[in-house]
């Protein structure tokens, strides 16, 4: 972790933050094929509604518009989603797991287990309790933050 002198603690706690988050997304898609914890997110909730709306879908997994299309077609091209337009309302995406995508949710969960008890070995429960709620602490407060910035 390359941290500048000029930072103060508080600016390392944020900086070791970040680089930590980016970190684990590279390993955890290195362990899972190349799959991002948004296409398993993706897959997961197709796994609980059979057949959804693209929206939904989107809004649910909380994506923008784009990304979501963009996951959605590189599922689609392996094999594991299906995507229609709506019988009713043409404007509407449908979208379904295949059998594929469920044989592959089921394998990924398994990855991101053994990934998570590699990446949190060494720490007890209690530990990783703390360290959720301080997470979830600095999360929320950054929600409560303006929108812009203080000049």
């Amino acid at each position: 972790m390359n941290l500048s002198i000029s930072c103060t603690e508080k600016g390392r706690l944020i900086y070791a933050l970040v680089s930590v988050n980016k970190t684990i997304a590279q390993k955890f898609d290195l362990c899972t094929d190349g799959f991002s914890q948004t296409r398993m997110d993706l897959l997961a909730q197709l796994e609980v509604d059979t057949t959804i709306s693209q929206k939904e879908l989107q809004q649910r997994v909380n994506v923008d518009n784009a990304a979501v299309t963009r996951h959605l077609k590189h599922l689609e091209t392996k094999g594991m989603i299906e995507r229609v337009r709506s019988a009713t309302d043409n404007r509407v995406i449908l979208v379904s797991l295949t059998a594929e995508g469920a044989t592959r949710i089921t394998r990924l969960r398994q990855q991101k287990d053994e990934f998570l008890e590699q990446l949190l070995e060494g720490f007890t429960a209690d530990e990783q309790h703390q360290l959720t709620q301080m997470i979830q602490r600095i999360e929320t407060n950054a929600l409560t933050l303006p929108k812009t910035t203080v000049t």
